[in-house]
């Protein structure tokens, strides 16, 4: 068992992202999911298209309807207030 606090875990899975090469776009909305040969080679935005050899769905409560555009199903179902 163990916790940790989310925010602290985003700006070090970020950090390390960052130290390896990877270019986090912030506040930009996807519009689609660009894909080639059933593979996803990048996302279409409000801000244009940005082409990469790997795409990583990190849109949270969204990513359902993000995985959508790539024909992905992501099983994920979110709850505001949800509680146990």
């Amino acid at each position: 068992d163990g916790k940790a606090n989310p925010t602290d875990l985003t700006f070090a899975l970020a950090k390390g992202a960052r130290s390896r090469g990877c270019r986090i776009v912030e506040k930009t909305r996807v519009l689609d999911v660009l894909v080639a040969d059933g593979v996803a080679a990048g996302v279409r935005t409000d801000a244009g298209d940005i082409e990469a050899e790997i795409v990583v769905n990190c849109a949270g409560q969204w990513g359902k309807q993000i995985g959508a555009m790539a024909g992905v199903n992501v099983p994920l179902h979110s709850a505001e207030h949800f509680y146990v």
